[in-house]
């Protein structure tokens, strides 16, 4: 989470359809014939027009690259949801696409306040009366609260929840600027909000290069310093925290009806489920979809986080920005897979654990391109469950397959085969009852960029690499 913070810098400068193919995926080898043929007969049966957008289909960079080149690759690989970027609304690429905001009480006042700089009396009085206060004695800027520091002179205030005033101040805020964004563009449409590890005693930091605390540290308890002349109606930052989503998700409801909700915890038990559990109407504060930012596989293993039955599998999945092997990404999309969950990026695509800080989504190799959207196209297309097949190995069902050297993967509404080979002897299967139509390259948006088919031998059944020329490669074939 520190590792992660540290990238919050980059983000306050950013800031401010035809039928899915269910084809069969039969592989070569006799003992995978059952499988892909039972995969095939129930992919008969679940074929269906490719008409709604998916709210869990959704492509979440919010602090890397640029709107008109996320807004590029998010509608070639057929994502309906976008995290929002300023801008977006005026680039036509955004037409008919829905969005998120991330961390959206952070739109609607200063991020930042330096302790060297000069302020106006008015600046000074909004300041200590919305954002939450470490101490009624000192004066301004050192009984503010701190929340991340940018540097040593320079830190994040948190609003104060423990006012009813600033809480409606908040949604209301967040409600202009929503109402704005599809002024701008009605064809580009509010899909809801979304945050990164949420945390309901607050996000506040003791010092530059310090450590994560809560109000306790400054106060004694959950709760902040009073400034003369305003009131804390909840007795908690944690309470107010809490009226503050309940707030905001009953007022975007009422007006969007269709609005969803995404947290990123690290991790879904402890870092939600388990906190809210026990609240007073917790299904109110839950969100649509919980993703795990942490590394590990408990999204899809600990069934803690299920047990409470405020959340179902199909609705959780990984966002890790955290690995960069082969090896730690199949395995991530594959249980995602084949517990129907998904399999996203949220804000970055790395900089920390072993993934590199990619800046670009051209930057990304093509096969951490193809192993993230292969649980979320396998889940769009609905191929069945019990179609899907892990061994530890390889991954494979009616309509994608994934091992050490080879990832392919049907895109959902199209006609499209999407392959990359690892290694030059890596095989990819043809769907059973199918040819290729074509072979396309793809420049680094994935997007098709010339004539491909000198590059793969196509025969038998399989799709190969001609040379290691095409080794590492991403190669959109077409399916007749």
């Amino acid at each position: 989470m520190i590792m992660k913070h540290a990238f919050l810098t980059s983000y306050v400068a950013l800031s401010m359809l035809a039928a899915p193919l269910l084809l069969s995926c039969q592989n070569v080898l006799p003992e995978k014939e059952s499988v892909a043929r039972q995969a095939a007969e129930a992919g008969k049966k679940n074929r269906k027009a490719f008409l709604s957008a998916d709210y869990r289909n959704y492509y979440g960079i919010a602090w890397r690259g640029s709107a008109h080149e996320n807004l590029q690759y998010a509608r070639q690989m057929k994502h309906d949801y976008v995290f929002y970027q300023a801008g977006m609304e005026n680039d036509t690429l955004s037409n008919g696409l829905y969005f998120y905001m991330e961390s959206p009480e952070y739109r609607v006042y200063s991020r930042s306040i330096t302790t060297t700089a000069s302020y106006t009396s008015a600046q000074k009085t909004f300041f200590q009366t919305h954002y939450s206060l470490k101490s009624a004695v000192d004066s301004f800027p050192n009984n503010i609260a701190t929340g991340w520091f940018f540097s040593s002179t320079n830190f994040t205030p948190i609003l104060d929840f423990q006012q009813q005033s600033v809480i409606t101040y908040a949604v209301d805020s967040i409600m202009n600027i929503v109402q704005g964004i599809e002024s701008r563009n009605p064809n580009f449409h509010f899909g809801g909000m979304a945050w990164d590890v949420p945390n309901l005693p607050g996000d506040f930091w003791s010092a530059p290069g310090g450590s994560q605390i809560t109000l306790s540290y400054w106060t004694g308890g959950d709760y902040g310093a009073i400034y003369p002349g305003t009131t804390h109606n909840y007795g908690t930052y944690t309470a107010g925290h809490i009226e503050f989503y309940r707030q905001l998700y009953e007022r975007l409801r009422t007006d969007y009806p269709d609005a969803k909700f995404l947290m990123e915890p690290s991790n879904l038990y402890t870092g939600w489920v388990n906190v809210i559990n026990n609240t007073p109407g917790a299904a109110d504060i839950m969100p649509d979809m919980l993703s795990q930012e942490g590394s590990g596989l408990e999204f899809a293993t600990d069934s803690l986080i299920f047990a409470s039955g405020l959340i179902t599998r199909d609705r959780v999945g990984s966002s890790t920005p955290n690995k960069f092997g082969e090896a730690d990404n199949r395995l991530i999309a594959a249980r995602a897979a084949m517990n129907g969950s998904w399999y996203n990026w949220f804000g970055r695509f790395g900089g920390s654990g072993d993934m590199p800080n990619y800046t670009s989504i051209t930057e990304v190799p093509g096969r951490l391109k193809l192993i993230r959207v292969l649980p979320c196209w396998e889940n769009v297309n609905e191929t069945p469950l019990t179609g899907r097949s892990w061994n530890g190995t390889t991954y494979e069902s009616a309509t994608a397959f994934a091992d050490p050297k080879t990832i392919s993967v049907i895109q959902p509404g199209t006609s499209k085969l999407f392959v990359i080979f690892h290694a030059s002897d890596g095989e990819a299967p043809i769907p059973a009852g199918y040819t290729i139509g074509g072979v396309q390259k793809t420049n680094s948006l994935l997007i098709e960029n010339g004539d491909g088919s000198a590059d793969l031998l196509i025969s038998g059944g399989t799709i190969k690499p001609a040379s290691t020329s095409a080794v590492d490669k991403v190669y959109i074939l077409t399916l007749n």
